[in-house]
């Protein structure tokens, strides 16, 4: 593999977790590459050398609990100063929300009440009914008196 390309970092990666021990060709021609070529064995050297430290240096527990609790306590310290920043001014959309309500209600309320004041205007119109209205209720009396019967003015039946 020397007079070659390089190896993929997906087969050096092979070769460190001991996959080509099955391909002896394989492994001996890359390991062979691997002698003769310097960038290649850097580069399989530094991932040696990073898994080597990643399995070594374990997390202590109890630590890493201090730390997240730590990192937990900042961030509500923060969150509670932020949000006091917030509350100070928190009231003004609601204050100015109200007043625009109560300034609308007056509103609306003074103008029913003026237009009220043009409804009591309305008998000047009343006065101006036709008289066929008026005459209806003439006919009316007068249709009650042919059912009533033959009864005179006290109540007694007419003998006409």
């Amino acid at each position: 593999m020397h007079g070659q390309s390089h190896p993929d970092p997906e087969t050096l990666d092979r070769l460190r977790a001991g996959l080509l021990d099955e391909q002896p060709a394989e492994k001996a021609a890359l390991e062979s590459h691997l002698g003769a070529c310097e960038s290649c064995r850097a580069q399989l050297s530094a991932w040696t050398r990073i898994a080597a430290a990643a399995m070594q240096d374990q997390p202590d527990p109890g630590r890493l609990q201090q730390d997240l609790q730590h990192a937990r306590s900042r961030a509500l310290a923060a969150g509670r100063s932020q949000a006091a920043g917030r509350h100070r001014f928190g009231f003004v959309p609601y204050a100015t929300a109200a007043l625009l309500l109560i300034a609308v209600s007056f509103g609306v309320w003074n103008y029913q009440h003026d237009s009220a004041g043009g409804l009591q205007e309305t008998p000047a119109v009343a006065q101006s009914v036709p008289d066929i209205y008026e005459d209806l209720d003439f006919y009316l009396w007068l249709a009650n008196q042919d059912e009533v019967g033959a009864e005179d003015s006290n109540g007694n039946p007419n003998s006409t």
